[in-house]
């Protein structure tokens, strides 16, 4: 009970036992004239005196009673208000002894994936020259299984490179800078030089970091492997409302519209997908990393069986942006986005 209310209270009981004294008081003089009309000043004087006694006996008893219950109600909420503190000082204690355990099973975890990551990328290496000095040595059949052996330590080295750049992506801030669109796009476009792939040109500076290049390494990636013998790749980047939409396009099979959501999930094997189901994934990651969005689409609309498209946006800078323009733009925006959650 709050202080006001107890004031109120108070004042309450004592404007009851005044009303009550009135009330008395009067009927105990309209008694006195009704029935001892006669009454002498001194027994006038005594009675009154005794029955002003009973009502100021009655008043203090009323007043100290309600004093009591205010009492009783102020001690029940000090003890409730204690129960409550101590309550949530042993949950803040509890809360910290949980955060602490949390952070040293972080870091111990973290300890053992640097030691396998480190451990498992050199045994893959050595794996992979083996394979290779296989593949040159060996003849006929025993040469096709020594060349699937390779594929299959390449897909692992893939996978084991896009977990790496996962667990980055959580540990690190991200620290937006503008970077040059086209350096990047032509820099990856050049690490598949038996692929046709057609590329305009860019002149857009977009809001990013130095994992941008693995987005169009997975997107042009994605589209060799799962496009086909002859398949045919177009990059285009489009300017719209201080956004860049860019464009992954390819003339493989396509993916079917119940697939095109999923195909971003985690782990999730359908037709068309990167890794063992991690490298849409992680384009996905960078792409809201960049506050950006990502979505497939046909390359020829309504007809998925003509090759798939994979657009996404990213934020175009201005040419007179910093990354210390972007970093608080970004902050600002994370702020809004936590506020609005």
């Amino acid at each position: 009970m709050s202080k006001e209310s107890r004031s109120a209270s108070m004042l309450f009981a004592l404007g009851k036992v005044a009303v009550i004294t009135l009330l008395l008081m009067t009927v105990f003089q309209l008694a006195k004239t009704f029935f001892y009309p006669n009454i002498t000043l001194m027994e006038t004087h005594i009675t009154t005196v005794a029955f002003t006694t009973v009502l100021a006996v009655f008043a203090a008893f009323f007043v100290f009673r309600n004093q009591q219950k205010l009492l009783a109600s102020r001690t029940a909420e000090v003890r409730e208000r204690r129960r409550a503190e101590e309550a949530l000082q042993r949950r803040t204690e509890e809360l910290d002894r949980l955060h602490q355990q949390l952070e040293a099973s972080h870091r111990e975890a973290n300890l053992y994936l640097d030691i396998l990551t480190h451990d498992i990328r050199n045994t893959e290496n050595v794996s992979n020259l083996y394979a290779e000095l296989l593949v040159e040595t060996l003849d006929g059949e025993a040469a096709g299984y020594a060349e699937k052996l390779k594929r299959s330590i390449a897909k692992s080295i893939e996978i084991l490179r896009t977990v790496s750049t996962i667990r980055r992506i959580h540990q690190a801030p991200s620290g937006l800078a503008p970077v040059d669109l086209d350096t990047v796009i032509r820099r990856e476009i050049g690490q598949f030089p038996d692929t046709p792939i057609q590329y305009d040109g860019s002149c857009c500076r977009v809001c990013a970091d130095d994992l941008l290049p693995e987005v169009f390494s997975n997107l042009i990636g994605n589209a060799v492997r799962h496009g086909g013998p002859g398949v045919e790749i177009t990059v285009r980047v489009e300017e719209q409302d201080g956004e860049v939409l860019v464009s992954v396009e390819d003339t493989g099979p396509g993916i079917p519209d119940e697939d095109k959501q999923v195909v971003f999930h985690r782990y999730v094997q359908k037709k068309r997908g990167v890794g063992e189901g991690l490298g849409l994934y992680l384009v996905q990651i960078l792409v809201e990393r960049y506050h950006g969005r990502i979505w497939a689409k046909d390359r020829v609309p309504g007809h998925p069986e003509e090759g798939a498209a994979f657009r996404f946006t990213l934020r175009e800078t201005a040419a007179g942006d910093s990354q210390k323009d972007i970093t608080e733009e970004h902050r600002s925006r994370r702020k809004e986005a936590a506020g609005g959650t």
